[in-house]
């Protein structure tokens, strides 16, 4: 009886071991590969925590610098795994998934999210392209101080939408269609799209301001997909001395003795490459006489303006009364003040003076006068008055300075004129009284002198 039960129990112990081996009772050596990728940009996530559970045991390992993971697993039966991915930054995403023993399991690329969960897609080929996001609106040209660089993401889509995935990536190629020429450059030329059908350019600024407009172009075998043009302005760099002024609308203005007129006076600042400086650079002004508003910030041309209220009697120490300076000042590119300035004339009523005095012409003959017109601190008047000379009695003729239009001036050579009377008939002895008119109209005030005498 018991070497019965001796020889069943080593049949027992054979048929077991026969089955082991028929059919994979032995473990085996699993694989599964996959790669994670960020949800937003498509970019590989480096050092991503990859955790296997099968229920009872654990592996874990870690994504590489190309975002991809392979763990390797010994099992003895087909089951279903589940997968645990973490990533300090990202919400941490679960994976069901069923695998064979002795295979490789390739996974789905996983899109990991900072703000929701993750999703894996497929798609058709590319159909279309679009600009997905841009880091700035606007960059400075290069030795701005400010932001010289700016990166474009686009997205291409199949026909129904869907962003293109790696199987189905494409080149895309950058290009300018229009451009300063100042040295802008991308970089690169072309890329190729990424899991969530993703490349990106960045646009390098130069030297010149200006709009680019940005092409993105995909050729196919049969077709060529390109994006509406992309446009980005380049502003100025910061402040140079060279491309620094200041003005006003007139070098004169008729005002001497007024209170409170208003003179807007404007900044023109551009950077060391003739550009406008970029948007929002402060200007601050001073004056020597009234008042003026203390900072205005450039706009797009790289002007400030702001406005004076005038005070009635201006002195400067150089250029005397009716005189008065505006200066402005910024900063430059070494963090160091750079000043520019500009002087206007406040001009007042018009004061005429004339020599000779007196006419007496010989009968024939001629006399020449000289005269002034200015206001009471010898300046010029101001654009727009008008000065005549006329003859209001007498047999004489007049030429010379008889008939002037002041233009916008601040020189003294524009109070000093002169003219000549002429006997107009020589072939008559008689002494007559003569009359000569000179006459100042204009922003100024209206003012006239008469000149008497004889003509012969």
């Amino acid at each position: 009886m018991k070497l019965k039960f001796l020889h069943l129990s080593i049949v027992i112990a054979l048929i077991f071991t026969f089955y082991s081996c028929e059919f994979g009772l032995e473990p085996e050596n699993t694989f599964i590969k996959g790669q994670i990728v960020d949800s937003q940009t498509g970019n590989p996530i480096v050092a991503a925590s990859i955790k296997v559970n099968d229920g009872t045991t654990q592996i874990g390992t870690e994504t590489d610098s190309e975002g991809k993971y392979a763990v390797e697993l010994t099992l003895k039966d087909d089951m279903d795994l589940q997968l645990v991915i973490l990533k300090d930054g990202y919400i941490a995403d679960t994976l069901n998934v069923f695998v064979l023993v002795g295979s490789t399991k390739e996974i789905q690329t996983v899109l990991l999210e900072s703000t929701g969960g993750s999703s894996t897609s497929t798609s058709g080929k590319a159909a279309s392209i679009y600009l997905f996001s841009q880091s700035h609106e606007s960059i400075g040209v290069k030795e701005s101080g400010g932001i010289e660089a700016c990166q474009m993401i686009f997205e291409v889509l199949d026909s129904s939408g869907v962003p293109i995935t790696l199987e189905n990536s494409v080149v895309v190629k950058f290009s300018f269609l229009s451009n300063p020429g100042g040295g802008e450059f991308l970089f690169p030329d072309s890329s190729i799209t990424n899991a969530l059908g993703k490349t990106s350019v960045t646009l390098n600024s130069g030297t010149m301001a200006g709009v680019i407009q940005i092409l993105a172009t995909i050729r196919l075998t049969n077709n060529t997909i390109q994006s509406r043009p992309v446009l980005i302005s380049i502003h100025g760099g910061l402040p140079d001395q060279n491309h620094f002024d200041i003005a006003s609308e007139f070098l004169n203005y008729p005002e001497y003795g007024i209170v409170g007129y208003v003179i807007p006076f404007t900044a023109f600042v551009g950077d060391k490459y003739s550009n406008p400086v970029r948007p929002n650079t402060s200007v601050y002004f001073s004056t020597s006489s009234g008042i003026i508003e203390g900072s205005a910030l450039t706009d797009e041309l790289g002007t400030a303006t702001v406005n004076l209220l005038t005070q009635p009697f201006p002195n400067h120490q150089i250029y005397g009364p009716g005189f008065f300076e505006v200066i402005a000042s910024t900063i430059d590119e070494n963090s160091e003040m750079i000043f520019t300035n500009s002087v206007r004339l406040l001009s007042g009523f018009p004061i005429i003076s004339t020599s000779p005095t007196v006419i007496d012409i010989q009968n024939g003959g001629s006399q020449s006068f000289t005269y002034t017109v200015s206001d009471g601190n010898n300046n010029p008047l101001a654009k727009g008055n008008s000065i005549s000379v006329t003859v209001e009695d007498g047999d004489i003729e007049l030429l010379g300075d008889i008939d002037i239009t002041l233009p916008d001036t601040q020189s003294e050579a524009l109070t000093h004129f002169s003219f000549t009377a002429f006997d107009s008939k020589p072939d008559t002895l008689n002494a007559v009284n003569a009359v000569i008119k000179i006459q100042s109209s204009g922003p100024n005030g209206d003012e006239s002198i008469n000149i008497f005498g004889i003509s012969r």
